[in-house]
């Protein structure tokens, strides 16, 4: 684990998940999300105490248990304030709610491991385009798609993405991110698109000043699912069926809580296509079916 140097105030921890770390005043720091857990938090803490930093303040992008895991851990050991979106900071909150939306019900006890349900923290809701710490002036990027109200945040010429992009990397392991929107999705990357003269950091890649052939990939990859959903659905599907179509045709091989994901982005899916007017469903005999219309 290193903290490594981008700009003169802000700095990068790189993980599995990417933590920023804005240097304030008095050997103070804000992060940029918190890490995947407890046991990474504490490594962390430790990295910072060797430049004698202490975490004062946590802006999570959103809720998902990879970015807010070390919340808990920070905030016990510090006070540390922490902010988030208004949709994103119920789910810090009361983390039992994402386990229980990926499940449509109460959640299975393997929908409530550390990879879907952090430790709860409290948490402060920013509505603000802009954020003031002491000189520090944040710009709030809005970038939902991924997750129902994502943020990104940009500090002097440094833009944290989270999971608003995905590297070529991720593709060729995953196939498939996590998304609840696909519509938002595109518009965020178009938003993504026109943006230049900055470093951006992704929540999954390192740091890069030109993001227009993974913008493309990510672009591709929606459109591609989105593609599918439509010429699957031409024929009635029922709803187990349209998530295993999707999954085999992109040779996803999930199991377990992974599997629960991938449902969901499949439900994006079909929810998105469904306000747009494109599909519609039945339920025929206590049967939920979807078609094209």
């Amino acid at each position: 684990m290193e903290l490594q140097r981008i700009s003169e105030r802000v700095r990068l921890i790189p993980g599995p998940a990417n933590v920023g770390v804005i240097i304030l005043e008095n050997s103070r720091v804000l992060l940029i999300d918190s890490g995947l857990d407890e046991q990474y938090a504490k490594k962390i803490h430790e990295l910072l105490s060797d430049y004698r930093f202490t975490v004062s303040h946590i802006l999570n992008t959103h809720a998902h248990a990879d970015h807010i895991g070390g919340n808990s851990f920070f905030q016990q050991l510090t006070g540390c304030s922490i902010m988030a979106s208004p949709l994103e900071a119920p789910l810090i909150r009361q983390p039992l709610i994402q386990s229980a939306v990926l499940f449509a019900g109460a959640p299975l006890t393997d929908l409530t491991n550390k990879y879907i349900m952090a430790a709860p923290s409290r948490v402060e809701t920013c509505k603000s385009p802009e954020i003031s710490i002491e000189d520090i002036k944040i710009k709030v990027l809005d970038l939902p798609g991924h997750s129902v109200n994502q943020k990104g945040f940009q500090i002097e010429k440094v833009a944290f993405l989270a999971d608003a992009l995905f590297p070529e990397a991720f593709f060729k392991k995953q196939r498939l991110p996590f998304v609840y929107d696909p519509f938002a999705q595109l518009e965020t990357l178009e938003k993504l698109r026109k943006m230049s003269d900055l470093i951006f950091v992704g929540g999954h890649f390192s740091p890069t000043s030109s993001i227009g052939a993974m913008v493309e990939t990510n672009f591709s990859s929606i459109r591609d699912s989105l593609s599918f959903m439509r010429n699957f659905l031409k024929i009635p599907q029922p709803q187990d069926r349209i998530v295993k179509g999707f999954m085999d045709h992109f040779g996803l091989k999930k199991t377990n809580w992974e599997y629960f994901l991938y449902r969901a982005t499949v439900n994006g899916y079909l929810s998105s296509l469904y306000k747009h007017g494109e599909i519609k469903f039945r339920v025929m005999e206590n049967l939920l079916m979807w078609y094209a219309v």
